[in-house]
């Protein structure tokens, strides 16, 4: 500024308008009045610096950790800090007769660009370079000066543009800033001279709602499981209530030693609901809705709906910054996130945190069991974890088996369980979804199990819930003849399991072979001697076992081995039974 210039030519006029004993006061304060506005004019440029780097610090998605306070008024001072290291100093703007400086978003060159406005009734124009080029807010910052009372910018500090807006008149105003609102904690707000708004999330905002994402990505692979269940066997151990705040739920510890919380009460906060729901092909995906909306839509990835039940590309939620705002992403399998976008194709804000909303109700009434309506209608029923360990035992109808033979009624296993619940179930079906129990049989051997049918169920009500006792037929096919090898047992495996928990019994057979024919040989003894019996069968590898007997145990006995003793002249006959055969033959005792 040409200070000199512009001081000679106000003193010449006071001057010529007499009264000298007025001139050195005047003269004085027209001194301090061209001292306060080169201050002025000073912390205006102070204040376009501060503002260009402020949108740097947008596009490096920094965010604010500390704010300091100096001074009141047209002089207060702010101290802004960034999680970068960086800080700036921002003055608060004070009327006058200046050049309004401002910033405006380019949404074609997503960008911010210098803009300036002539007088308060004008509208903003684009401020340019000495090339008529337009200049980005995060490129070159304009200086100004009043120099023979006009206004002046520069970008290069040599080329300067006059402001076409007449003389200064009265005091010179730095206003950039018309206000930074530091009442919200998780934003701090700029506005400026030109009613441009600039928002920068603090640390606090970005600390909070990444914690809020971490703990909502541990907590998909736990619903995954719960939403698996709806046909499986997961087991709720115990049940305990919780209240933080605006928030409040159940937290669930399953038989597997995982904590789930399952949340009732919503944060003021609250932004966006997270939720899963079933689709038309009877499967379960993510969805999602805004605080606003009462309208779930699904979340997709490269435009791709997520499967709850496919556990290997459970969706991660994630934070991203983008000019100042903070919006949810989300990724899959260690992907690149993707901004959520709503119905209209927007950015979800993360104005406040996203919450999991699985469940509209938690039914804790009966004591057998955890009853979970989900957000879409669907009931899960969780079995509450086993006091009593069920029992099985076997009975077998006889040993030996043929081989090719289906089998019904050969092989019973009864089990006996107690559930903690004063309601008797009269069904098999009921048992089995209260209980988790399920039983399972397997050949161990050449043969298959057909069927495993349910016989009998018998409900008794004890001090500590409800006794039962529950039969089972376990149905059989046997392999092959061809193969059938009766130096080894036949065996059935019976599973017993709960939970991840089974319990295990073997039922043995002895495989067997019918004889096809069988023939005795006449014997002649003499009395109180012995003789055995010629006996002949087929197939030399018959099971059966050969079942002696005498006619008259007065003439001749005989042993299990077809040997004869004599007692007394005469005769006799001797029988051989094998299986369904029979063969005779005279015994004579001399």
């Amino acid at each position: 500024m040409k200070k000199t210039a512009l001081f000679l030519t106000i003193a010449a006029a006071l001057l010529l308008a007499g009264c000298h004993s007025d001139i050195d006061d005047r003269i004085t304060q027209l001194k301090q009045d061209v001292s306060e506005l080169e201050i002025r004019v000073s912390r205006l440029n102070e204040s376009l610096n501060s503002l260009s780097e402020l949108v740097g610090a947008l596009e490096k998605n920094d965010h604010i950790t500390n704010i300091s306070e100096s001074g009141s008024g047209a002089d207060k001072t702010y101290r802004i800090t960034f999680a970068s290291g960086s800080t700036l100093t921002f003055h608060n703007g004070s009327e006058g007769v200046s050049p309004i400086v401002g910033i405006q978003y380019d949404d074609n060159y997503k960008s911010y660009y210098w803009t300036i406005q002539m007088g308060p009734d004008s509208s903003p124009t684009w401020m340019t370079n000495s090339y008529g080029q337009r200049v980005k807010a995060t490129g070159s910052v304009p200086q100004l000066k009043i120099e023979d009372g006009v206004w002046w910018y520069s970008f290069d500090g040599s080329g300067w543009s006059k402001c076409n807006w007449g003389p200064t008149q009265g005091e010179a105003g730095s206003s950039v800033f018309v206000t930074v609102d530091t009442s919200d904690p998780y934003f701090v707000r700029f506005v400026l001279t030109s009613w441009v708004g600039i928002k920068m999330p603090t640390q606090k905002a970005f600390d909070e709602l990444n914690d809020q994402c971490r703990k909502l990505n541990e907590s998909f692979k736990s619903y995954t499981d719960i939403i698996n269940s709806i046909n499986g066997n997961t087991f709720v151990k115990s049940v305990a209530e919780y209240k933080q705040g605006d928030d409040s739920g159940y937290r669930f510890t399953l038989e597997s030693g995982k904590v789930i919380s399952i949340r009732t009460g919503r944060s003021s906060r609250d932004s966006v609901l997270l939720s899963a729901k079933a689709y038309t092909d009877g499967k379960y995906y993510w969805v999602f809705r805004n605080k606003s909306s009462e309208k779930y839509q699904w979340l997709k990835y490269n435009d791709k709906m997520i499967c709850v039940t496919m556990t290997d590309v459970t969706p991660r939620i994630s934070i991203q910054q983008v000019s100042g705002s903070l919006y949810f992403a989300v990724s899959v399998e260690g992907g690149e996130p993707e901004l959520m976008l709503d119905e209209k194709g927007n950015p979800v804000e993360a104005t406040g945190t996203m919450v999991p909303d699985f469940f509209s109700k938690v039914d804790l009434s009966d004591p057998s069991a955890v009853i979970l309506t989900m957000t879409d209608g669907s009931v899960i029923r969780l079995p509450r974890g086993r006091q009593f360990i069920p029992t099985m035992e076997l009975s077998l109808d006889h040993s030996y088996i043929e081989p090719n033979t289906g089998y019904s009624y050969e092989l019973l296993l009864f089990v006996n369980d107690t559930l903690p619940s004063t309601t008797e179930l009269k069904t098999f079906a009921e048992y089995h979804k209260a209980s988790g129990v399920n039983i399972e049989a397997i050949a161990l051997d050449d043969g298959y199990v057909r069927e495993i049918e349910e016989v009998s169920i018998t409900p008794t009500k004890i001090s500590k819930g409800v006794a039962y006792s529950l039969v089972y037929d376990v149905k059989f096919t046997t392999g092959d003849g061809g193969s059938w090898d009766t130096t080894r047992k036949f065996r059935i495996a019976i599973f017993l399991n709960w939970m991840n928990q089974s319990i295990m019994k073997v039922a043995e057979f002895d495989r067997h072979i019918a004889a096809t024919s069988i023939k005795l040989t006449d014997v002649t003894v003499s009395a109180g001697k012995t003789a055995t019996v010629k006996c002949t069968f087929a197939p030399a590898n018959t099971t059966d076992k050969i079942e002696w007997s005498s006619s008259d145990t007065s003439v001749a006995t005989v042993s299990n081995k077809g040997v004869v003793t004599g007692k007394k002249a005469g005769t006799c006959t001797i029988t051989a039974t094998l299986g369904t055969l029979t063969a005779t033959c005279k015994c004579t005792v001399k």
